[in-house]
């Protein structure tokens, strides 16, 4: 089992920046020194409330300068907005500033990126799948060419190479057939932070496939998560914040929630989106969060007990990571979070 922390860099209206990337960074140390194996941010643009992660690859160069252990993952580098041959090198390099810790994730990204980057929604599957290709390319091979759709590219020498001798690559989503893609190719999976039945068919056909084809599976899981000594305690400094934080990431879902919008994502496959499935994060209660396994607040044994009936109920995972930042929570209610489960939950679950 391997463990890590996911941190979106939400900031809630009236947030510092500065503060909110300073704060980030420290948990990063804190997760090092507790014995956290992986820490992950994802990829994001124009919308802050949802994060303020928009160049995870500089968060990761400067949290290595703080820390020795602790590997990094964006989840995920959302590949269409990108020039593949440019974050090639920049991943690269990534590489060598974080001494060889980093891994990558991968993905389309939000449908709501799509227009504000000026980026075609109908192109974004072509552009996924070029670009995931000539990534692998440019790490693989001292000069390469490719003729595709979007990308031509004639004899390119991308520098540097990974300091890795390979990168290990994530894929993120809710799709079966792309999960089944990624179990073919020996990669790893992330879901969570969402309804756990929304991922399950994703999950079962990736355990499947790695069954089927002799690979070992990776499946990590994410989990918003607040802890403190007892439960009481736990919901009552958790309500305020964790209903914050559902606030903080319906905000985008209503750039793309006209009739127009809908039939463009549509057209450019992203049926989740133009369901308009984030608009119900605004009627979230907490009684609904909580009792829908969508979060855990509680204790840690209790977290535990929980972990045993959602590997029970939904699906297995090799990599669990806890999201203990969300929705404006004071710094060391984070600590405390963090902490507690690298000194009670980890051990029981290794």
């Amino acid at each position: 089992m391997k463990f890590g922390i996911y941190n979106e860099i939400q900031a809630s209206p009236g947030a510092n920046y500065k503060q909110r990337y300073d704060e980030a960074l420290r948990s990063v140390e804190l997760g090092d020194a507790l014995g956290y194996d992986v820490f992950m941010t994802l990829e994001h643009h124009f919308f802050p409330t949802f994060s303020i992660s928009v160049n995870p690859l500089a968060f990761f160069a400067a949290a290595a300068q703080r820390t020795r252990n602790i590997r990094f993952r964006a989840m995920c580098h959302t590949l269409p907005v990108h020039n593949p041959l440019v974050l090639a090198g920049e991943i690269a390099q990534c590489d060598h500033l974080t001494d060889g810790r980093l891994e990558v994730g991968v993905g389309r990204g939000h449908g709501w990126l799509f227009d504000p980057a000026s980026v075609p929604m109908a192109d974004s599957i072509g552009l996924y799948e070029e670009s995931l290709e000539i990534l692998q390319r440019a790490w693989s091979n001292e000069r390469f060419s490719f003729e595709g759709k979007h990308y031509k590219v004639r004899d390119v020498q991308v520098v540097p190479k990974p300091l890795q001798p390979s990168l290990k690559i994530f894929q993120t989503g809710t799709s079966a057939r792309v999960f089944g893609d990624a179990a073919r190719k020996g990669w790893g999976v992330f879901v969570g932070a969402a309804s756990p039945p929304m991922f399950a068919e994703a999950v079962h056909t990736y355990a499947n496939t790695c069954k089927e084809v002799g690979n070992a599976p990776h499946v990590g899981l994410v989990v918003p998560a607040f802890l403190a000594a007892d439960e009481a305690t736990a919901h009552r400094e958790a309500e305020q914040a964790m209903m914050q934080s559902y606030r903080n990431l319906a905000v985008p879902q209503a750039s793309i929630n006209s009739e127009e919008t809908k039939a463009r994502l549509r057209e450019g496959g992203f049926h989740f989106y133009a369901g308009g499935f984030l608009n119900q994060l605004n009627d979230y209660t907490y009684d609904y969060v909580i009792k829908n396994d969508i979060a855990f607040v509680g204790t840690p044994t209790q977290f535990v007990d929980w972990l045993a009936r959602f590997r029970r109920q939904y699906y297995d995972f090799q990599e669990l990571a806890v999201m203990g930042d969300f929705g404006g929570l004071e710094e060391w209610q984070i600590a405390r979070t963090l902490t507690l489960f690298a000194r009670e939950v980890m051990p029981a679950l290794r």
